[in-house]
């Protein structure tokens, strides 16, 4: 199991690459419709929830989870 949790930590890590890109584009979205605010929700939490399976995967290795809240949130708004 924590072979599969690294290995899932570091994809996220990973990911945090484009966030650079869209973070600041997905700003242009604010107030326009209640999906385009769940993605920008989904897009500006993203590295709080990395940073948090960061913190906490040596005590609980299933919380590299945590970063699929946001993947299914941008998903379920329609993205």
């Amino acid at each position: 199991m924590k072979k599969l949790a690294k290995g899932l930590f570091i994809t996220w890590l990973i990911l945090l690459v484009p966030w650079l890109y869209l973070a600041p584009i997905s700003l242009m979205a604010i107030g326009t419709t209640r999906n385009a605010n769940t993605i920008v929700w989904a897009i500006w939490t993203y590295p709080v929830a990395v940073l948090i399976a960061a913190i906490v995967r040596k005590w609980e290795p299933t919380i590299v989870l945590l970063p699929f809240l946001n993947i299914g949130a941008l998903f379920l708004s329609g993205l």
